[in-house]
């Protein structure tokens, strides 16, 4: 049966990004590693250090695997990715390097986690806001698997408002369906979802490099009473 309406399109949004990071699964590792690292570390601190020392971190979007090697031993990490090709170079990096905190990698939709509420104490999206077809509702879910008084970390580039980078940017998004990401994606699509909610309260938002082009967001979950 044909798909039709918003469902159909976040189906053929979803199709289109697991072939692009099918394609991105060999080489992504030597072309977005170093560029990116600088944003994954201060992202994967972040959830280490709001997790505490044996807490249980969800890093949705986990691709090859890059944050793992980041993590300690003493914390319990899951991943999930939508791309079966990212999650094979992920799991033989966990074989090779003997990562005993990573607890399970599963092929998942970030928008639809197959998890229990209240089941981490962070969820970290490194660079996946701009990636997947509804940032509203895997934010949604991201929430709703985050335990009262945790947090949620997103890592991600939000579009310039103007000048020469708004211009690259605007001349990318024509590309974005082949790229799997959107490069002038608002900061809004992730800020009016944490002001639409009270109980979730900004409590960093930092930029980092390189040249200022990504920005670190925490989150914290209001404790129950």
């Amino acid at each position: 049966m044909p798909h039709s309406g918003a469902a159909g399109a976040r189906a053929s949004a979803k199709v289109l990004n697991e072939a692009a990071y099918g394609r991105w699964a060999p080489v992504y590792d030597l072309i977005f590693d170093l560029p990116f690292h600088p944003g994954r570390l201060a992202a994967t601190r972040a959830a280490v250090a709001a997790a505490g020392a044996d807490g249980a971190i969800l890093v949705v979007g986990v691709g090859t695997g890059l944050e793992l090697d980041l993590t300690p031993p003493s914390v319990r990490v899951t991943g999930v990715d939508l791309s079966a090709p990212m999650l094979k170079i992920a799991r033989d990096r966990v074989a090779r390097k003997a990562l005993r905190q990573v607890k399970g990698l599963y092929v998942m939709d970030a928008g639809a986690l197959e998890f229990p509420d209240a089941q981490f104490d962070v969820a970290l999206a490194p660079y996946v806001m701009s990636v997947v077809p509804n940032p509203a509702r895997v934010l949604s879910e991201m929430w709703r698997v985050v335990k009262p008084g945790g947090q949620m970390i997103v890592m991600n580039h939000f579009a310039a408002r103007g000048g020469p980078r708004a211009t690259i940017e605007a001349a990318m998004e024509k590309f974005s369906g082949w790229l799997g990401w959107h490069p002038k994606f608002p900061y809004a699509a992730v800020g009016d979802w944490i002001a639409a909610h009270p109980d979730a309260e900004l409590v960093e938002r930092r930029e980092l490099a390189p040249l200022r082009l990504f920005t670190l967001l925490r989150v914290r979950k209001a404790a129950r009473p």
